[in-house]
C-alpha cells in the first residue's frame, strides 16, 4: 500500500535549501534589505524536498532571500562572536592601569 494525498496543495513560502543556515539549535535565513544591508532572521522550518525548504514562520512572501555565499556570512558572524567573546574575557586596561 502506498500513501496518497488528495486535494490542492496550499501556497507556502519556500527557499532553496542553501539559503537556510542551520546550526542544529536554530535556523536562520539572510534577508536582503537592499542597499547592501543584510538582516539575519530566525525562521521556523517545514517540509523539505526537491532542493527547497518550506518556511512556516519568519519570512513573508516576496522578501528577498540571500541564496548563495551564506557560508561566508555564517563564518563571518561566528568569527565576530568569537572575537567579541575574547574582548569580554580580556578587557583592555584603562589609562594608568598596569597590565
Amino acid at each position: 500500500m502506498q500513501a496518497e494525498t488528495q486535494g490542492t496543495p496550499d501556497a507556502v513560502v519556500a527557499v532553496p535549501d542553501d539559503a537556510v543556515i542551520d546550526t542544529g539549535t536554530k535556523q536562520t535565513v539572510i534577508i536582503d534589505r537592499g542597499g547592501g544591508r543584510l538582516e539575519p532572521r530566525p525562521v521556523t522550518l517545514g517540509v523539505r524536498g526537491d532542493g527547497y525548504t518550506e518556511i512556516r514562520a519568519g519570512v513573508k512572501p516576496g522578501e528577498k532571500i540571500v541564496t548563495s555565499a551564506n557560508f561566508l556570512i555564517d563564518a563571518e558572524s561566528n568569527l565576530k562572536a568569537a572575537l567579541e567573546g575574547l574582548s569580554a574575557a580580556n578587557p583592555a586596561p584603562t589609562d594608568g592601569a598596569k597590565p
